[in-house]
């Protein structure tokens, strides 16, 4: 997990975070359960469609709106659910392991992987959603985890961890290319993807391109709104 935190200060940043995320936004907590017995909340956005609003009457010249940056980070999505149910329900993240969460959104992936004790590092290309990140996990865990901006265009080099973890990722077909080469960039040898899919058929195409790079991929889990997909360097 990340660093533990004086629970003074785990208070006051909560605190901070909190005042400071609901200057900007209508605030919603959200009630999860895993099947392990987990129960945590997840705080979002009560009401996505009005940041979708903004976008729409933001400058056409701006870069939100030239970089068509959806607010897809904002929602309690399915495939979040999805992927904290397997993270919570196993051991397969391992206790001091390295994992980063891609397009981490409000976190609830990189809040399961702090449970299990792994050292997280949560990415995404919105500031705001490492915000939400940084507080879920403080709500949750009592820790913090890393957090950075990136960019599925431009990964960072001379990084490797050994999972690489993602919720909803293949949403755009113009980024299943990008988030390919974030996996070749990112990942540790020997170690694994796990990302969890909506079913849609937009995403059905990002399968055979794994194949295609020499990607092998397995059903993890498996439920009816999301499957969890373990993907793996073919030999």
């Amino acid at each position: 997990m990340g660093p533990c935190v004086d629970p003074m200060h785990s208070s006051n940043e909560m605190r901070r975070l909190r005042e400071e995320l609901s200057e900007f936004h209508h605030l919603k907590d959200h009630a999860y359960a895993s099947p392990a017995g987990h129960r945590l909340t997840i705080t979002g956005v009560e009401d996505v469609d009005s940041l979708l609003e903004e976008l729409i009457a933001a400058d056409p010249d701006s870069v939100a709106v030239c970089d068509e940056r959806l607010p897809y980070w904002a929602s309690y999505w399915a495939c979040g659910v999805a992927m904290a149910d397997w993270i919570l329900s196993g051991d397969d993240i391992q206790p001091g392991s390295q994992v980063l969460e891609l397009g981490c959104g409000l976190g609830i992936g990189s809040v399961a992987a702090s449970l299990r004790g792994a050292q997280v590092t949560a990415t995404d290309y919105q500031p705001d959603a490492l915000d939400f990140t940084l507080y879920n996990c403080l709500q949750n865990t009592g820790t913090e985890p890393a957090v950075e901006l990136l960019d599925w265009r431009s990964p960072p080099a001379g990084r490797s961890y050994d999972t690489v973890i993602g919720s909803d990722l293949a949403y755009e077909k113009r980024m299943f290319t990008p988030l390919l080469r974030c996996f070749d960039a990112l990942l540790a040898p020997g170690g694994r993807i796990v990302f969890s899919e909506g079913n849609r058929e937009v995403g059905r195409p990002f399968f055979g391109m794994l194949e295609e790079r020499g990607w092998r991929y397995e059903l993890l889990l498996e439920k009816k709104a999301a499957n969890v997909y373990g993907v793996t360097r073919d030999g």
